[in-house]
């Protein structure tokens, strides 16, 4: 018997685990890798040959865990997000989102322009279903629907958004609101930071019905008398 076989159960079971931690380590240092050529030149300078320089790794490596270039690319956002989940701690602020923070996210994507023009061209790739970026941006899409679900029905408990919304579907205008100003942001050099926040707030508050939220809070003070 070899000297794995002779261990207890257990023992070869994590034996048998022990490459997964450095293979998940060197997907990160891939799509760390990939995440600032994009960041640097964009997502068309992203090649095998570049990150095997860059990082060492022999290309037969990076293609084993990234078999295509749609794969490295897809790889490079879903570690961002992971980095840009960690350091605003998104999964815990999202029900109580102030307008602050949501002022401070939209600014930190903008400002990464490379990055908004790789996640447009995903967003095309996506259209066809055995393509890897159609699984990432479901299943992103839904997460990020699940979030504006729960700070709509937020928004509904503190009497700001229309109780007659149906939380859901207002998340999912809100996304598809966002997506359309980004779009606008690439195209028009005059859109800056200052404009973007100003029009997704305005779209926001159209969505919610905020604006009629607030005229019946204004109908209701005693000293307007009605």
């Amino acid at each position: 018997m070899t000297a794995i076989e002779q261990q207890p159960t257990a023992s070869r079971r994590r034996a048998k685990r022990g490459n997964y931690a450095p293979s998940r380590a060197r997907r990160e240092q891939i799509a760390s890798s990939v995440l600032q050529i994009v960041d640097q030149s964009g997502y068309g300078d992203v090649t095998v040959i570049r990150i095997s320089k860059e990082t060492g790794i022999p290309q037969s490596s990076i293609l084993y865990h990234f078999p295509t270039k749609d794969h490295l690319l897809v790889g490079a956002m879903e570690y961002a997000d992971s980095l840009d989940g960690k350091e605003y701690n998104l999964e815990s602020a999202w029900p109580e989102l102030s307008e602050d923070m949501l002022d401070k996210l939209i600014r930190m994507r903008l400002s990464r322009r490379n990055r908004l023009l790789l996640m447009t061209y995903l967003r095309g790739l996506a259209t066809q279903p055995d393509n890897p970026a159609s699984k990432y941006l479901a299943t992103k899409d839904m997460r990020t629907v699940d979030h504006w679900t729960k700070l709509c029905t937020q928004l509904q408990h503190q009497g700001v958004m229309h109780q007659a919304l149906d939380a859901k579907r207002t998340a999912m205008q809100v996304l598809a609101l966002w997506q359309g100003l980004v779009q606008a942001f690439l195209r028009d050099d005059s859109l800056d930071a200052d404009t973007m926040h100003d029009l997704f707030m305005d779209g926001m508050r159209h969505l919610t019905c905020r604006n009629w939220q607030e005229f019946l809070t204004y109908l209701s003070r005693p000293d307007v008398g009605i």
